[in-house]
């Protein structure tokens, strides 16, 4: 099953904010650089998402990009709070 922030657009700041948690706190949370058909899994070695999934997160990152100038910075924020000290 897709999760449903995969799904919803994102449509303000708030929105694209919770989309870079719910892939964190799900452990999906990748590079926005690379494409999500482009990311490994590093338990399995296998793609780490469906070829619709790809699509959907392809949507949303764009989406997130015209919303949030700087997406990386509450990414590192989350994956590693001491590196913004």
């Amino acid at each position: 099953m897709i999760p449903k922030y995969m799904i919803a657009k994102i449509t303000n700041e708030k929105e694209a904010q919770k989309f870079i948690c719910d892939l964190y706190f799900d452990d999906n949370l990748y590079h926005f650089a690379s494409p999500a058909n482009e990311i490994v899994s590093f338990k399995t070695g296998k793609p780490a998402f469906s070829e619709i999934e790809c699509q959907l997160l392809d949507e949303r990152v764009k989406e997130v990009f015209e919303h949030i100038e700087d997406p990386f910075t509450l990414c590192l924020a989350l994956v590693d709070p001491k590196a913004l000290a």
